[in-house]
C-alpha cells in the first residue's frame, strides 16, 4: 500500500455514492465508520477544506503531521489544509461525524471579525489540533453539525445558502467559546510564536486592508520577509496571506452592497 500523501477534495471524502449537488462540493457532513476510515485515511491525507471531526464512539490512534495522538469519544479534531491526517488504528465500533467546509464557502460566511477569530484559533491549535470535550459540549457540537447537515439537505428552502451560513456561524461561535475555555489544554510551544506573528498580521490587516493590498506591506511592518509571512499563515490556516487580504476586501464589498 502506498504511503504517499494525498490531497482530497470534499467530493472525494463524501461517501454518499454519486451525490452531485454542487453545494456539497463546498460544504458537507460525513459520518465515518470503520469502513470509511479504512477507505479514506489509511494513508497520509491532506483534506482540501477546513475540517472538524468529532468522535462519537470507539477509540483510535492517529497521526497528524506525523505526530501520534490517541482519540476517544468526544475527541474533537480541528484540521486545516496544512494538517496531514492518517488513522493508524481504530476500534470496531469507531464512529465519527465530520464537517468539511471549503474555502470558497468560507468566503461567503466570513465577516472581518470571523476572519480574525478563525486565524487566531488556527494559530492556537496548529501544533495540537485536538480538543477533549466533556459530554455536554460533545453533544452540543454534534447537534450543531447535524443542524448544518439538515440545512444543506433542505434544498427547497427559498434562502437555502443563507440558512446554511447562519447555522455554520452558530457552530463556529460555539466552537470558539470552547477553544477559549480550553486554553490551558493547548500546547504553547510553537503556537505562541505563530499566534503572536499572526495576531500582528491581523491587527495590521484590519487597520489597513482598504488601502494596502500587498503582502510586502504587512511583512515589512512585522520586520519579516513576505515569504516567511506567507509560509506561517499558510502553515497555520491552509491559506496564504494574500487570500486573507482578499477575504477582508470581499467581506467589506459585500457589506457595502448590503447596506448601501
Amino acid at each position: 500500500m502506498s504511503t504517499k500523501a494525498r490531497l482530497k477534495n470534499i467530493s472525494e471524502v463524501t461517501l454518499k455514492g454519486g451525490y452531485k449537488e454542487s453545494i456539497r462540493n463546498k460544504i458537507d457532513v460525513v459520518t465515518l465508520t470503520k469502513s470509511g476510515v479504512k477507505e479514506l485515511f489509511c494513508s497520509p491525507t491532506h483534506l482540501n477544506a477546513l475540517t472538524v471531526v468529532l468522535v462519537l464512539s470507539g477509540n483510535g490512534e492517529i497521526e497528524i503531521n506525523h505526530k501520534p495522538y490517541s482519540i476517544k469519544t468526544n475527541s474533537l479534531l480541528l484540521l486545516s489544509v496544512s494538517h496531514l491526517l492518517k488513522f493508524v488504528e481504530y476500534s470496531p465500533n469507531f464512529q465519527a461525524i465530520t464537517l468539511l467546509v471549503g474555502h470558497e464557502f468560507m468566503y461567503d460566511m466570513d465577516s472581518t471579525d470571523m476572519i480574525y477569530k478563525r486565524i487566531k484559533y488556527g494559530a492556537k491549535l496548529f501544533s495540537t489540533p485536538i480538543l477533549e470535550l466533556d459530554s455536554d459540549n460533545g453533544e452540543l457540537i454534534h447537534s450543531r453539525i447535524n443542524t448544518i447537515n439538515r440545512a444543506i439537505a433542505n434544498r427547497d428552502h427559498l434562502y437555502h445558502k443563507e440558512v446554511i451560513l447562519n447555522r455554520l456561524l452558530a457552530f463556529y461561535l460555539d466552537l470558539g467559546y470552547m477553544i477559549e475555555k480550553n486554553k490551558k489544554a493547548i500546547n504553547k510551544s510553537n503556537a505562541i510564536r505563530y499566534e503572536s506573528l499572526i495576531k500582528g498580521f491581523i491587527e495590521l490587516l484590519t487597520a489597513n486592508y482598504r488601502e494596502e493590498h500587498k503582502v510586502e506591506f504587512y511583512a515589512t511592518k512585522l520586520n519579516i520577509t513576505p515569504h516567511y509571512l506567507t509560509l506561517i499563515v499558510k502553515r497555520v490556516t491552509g491559506q496564504t496571506a494574500s487570500d486573507f487580504i482578499f477575504e477582508m476586501l470581499y467581506s467589506e464589498a459585500r457589506n457595502l452592497l448590503s447596506h448601501s
